[in-house]
């Protein structure tokens, strides 16, 4: 086994000494940011950073929100990457940035430590995802400056899997370099996974599962961790692996991946990155303990040119163990949702994505990934009135399906998730079934826009 990417004094060590030793880093880590960040030169200002010595020290900081990078980069003087950046611009070799799909973009810089260590983070979440020496791995997503764009590339290169960067031309493009390359590896989104199998087999005229693709690996967006989606793109390739991963410009590109037992994302960033779980509207730190839940926190403890302090990343993970058969003792998670996204049915609290997987589990083969919740602005939280849900059928199907597929999904939320729903199934080709971040979309009700629901 490549021990670059499995290294057992960290993946096998009990998590309790493994925190211990990220605390370590964090009084050098603070006084850092205190002389080189003016963002956080005044949100620091007094305190001793030689007193943080256990990770409930580090709950007496201050968080750092999305708006707070935003508002640093508003400016056209100052730093380059603005009031984050902790680095002379002279020793930034990279710049990434967040997709903008909700808000302007936000860049973010690598100096060359930054960018060993992202490489490093990022090839040890793809090897435990099955990326590695002797594989090709085609590489879906289209655009080099985003977080999985170059520094994916960079990773799937490290751990010495053959990169076929596919993504970026015509489908019928990278469906035939899918074929000619022998590819036996596909890393996109849950969405694109099922999209580009139809596509595929569409344009080479032939069942996508006769091509060589055996392991399917993803993120970006909610869907890999459903039972039913992660079923339905294992036949739609005839893979034998679905892996999802995880990550997040703000802090690293790769911070989760899921290893063969298919149980969760280990945290697979923890040379570099601390994270925490914290009661989304109290910032009371919870436990990491199997069943736990809450919004996830992250400090770069060794990050150089844009360094985050207890970052709201605003994703909401629950816990599915702290042990696993494959030896890691990291924790596992999945991601169920944005803490900013949850809506309010009446008194209750719902998850978007848990509405989009209960309807894809109930739809089986009937309905696409693609499933829209429709608000009246781009803003709506609150719903007094059902919910109404827009979802689109695989082929075409009579209206006496259709309408006892709507009255199954309703009575299913109802009884799951204790609010309702007003189902409303289209015909295929309604809805754009998207290339990048599109499995679950927010519609406004007067106007054809359709708002991401991810940054």
């Amino acid at each position: 086994m490549d021990r670059t990417y499995w290294d057992p004094e960290v993946e096998t060590r009990p998590w309790g000494e493994t925190v211990a030793w990220q605390v370590g880093h964090l009084p050098a880590y603070v006084r850092r940011l205190q002389e080189r960040s003016l963002l956080y030169r005044d949100r620091l200002a007094g305190v001793d950073a030689e007193a943080i010595t256990t990770v409930e020290h580090l709950a007496e900081l201050p968080t750092t929100e999305k708006d707070d990078l935003r508002r640093g980069q508003a400016g056209p003087n100052g730093p380059l990457l603005g009031l984050q950046q902790a680095a002379p611009t002279e020793d930034v070799v990279q710049v990434i940035t967040s997709s903008g799909t909700t808000g302007g973009p936000v860049y973010f810089g690598l100096t060359a430590a930054d960018l060993a260590a992202w490489r490093q983070s990022i090839a040890t979440m793809y090897f435990t995802a099955g990326v590695r020496r002797g594989t090709t791995t085609a590489l879906s997503t289209a655009m080099p400056m985003v977080a999985g764009g170059m520094p994916y590339a960079d990773g799937i290169r490290e751990t010495g899997s053959t990169l076929a960067w596919i993504g970026g031309q015509t489908t019928a493009r990278m469906a035939s370099a899918m074929e000619r390359l022998r590819v036996d590896t596909l890393v996109g989104t849950a969405s694109f996974a099922s999209f580009f199998a139809d596509k595929v087999t569409e344009l080479l005229g032939r069942d996508a599962s006769t091509l060589p693709v055996r392991t399917v690996v993803g993120g970006g967006e909610p869907g890999f961790g459903q039972p039913e989606i992660r079923s339905r793109i294992q036949e739609l390739w005839g893979a034998n692996r679905v892996s999802e991963v995880m990550g997040l410009g703000d802090v690293c590109s790769g911070v989760w991946g899921e290893c063969e037992a298919g149980e969760g994302m280990h945290l697979t960033a923890g040379r570099h990155v601390l994270v925490e779980i914290i009661d989304p509207a109290t910032g009371e730190q919870r436990p990491w303990v199997e069943g736990g839940q809450g919004e996830a926190v992250y400090t770069t403890f060794t990050r150089e040119a844009t360094p985050v302090l207890r970052f709201r990343s605003r994703d909401h993970i629950v816990v599915t163990g702290t042990d696993c058969s494959c030896g890691r003792r990291t924790p596992r998670i999945r991601c169920i949702g944005r803490t900013d996204d949850m809506l309010i049915y009446k008194a209750m609290n719902v998850f978007p994505a848990s509405i989009r997987d209960i309807a894809v589990a109930e739809g089986a083969d009937l309905i696409d990934d693609v499933v829209r919740v429709r608000k009246s602005a781009a803003d709506q939280v609150r719903f007094d009135e059902p919910i109404p849900v827009e979802l689109q059928t695989r082929s075409a199907v009579g209206a006496d399906v259709l309408t006892d597929l709507a009255a199954r999904i309703e009575e299913r939320v109802r009884q799951e998730l204790r609010v309702r729903v007003a189902v409303e199934a289209y015909p295929p080709g309604t809805f754009d079934r998207g290339m990048y971040k599109n499995a679950l979309t927010y519609v406004a009700e007067h106007g054809p826009q359709a708002v991401p629901l991810r940054s």
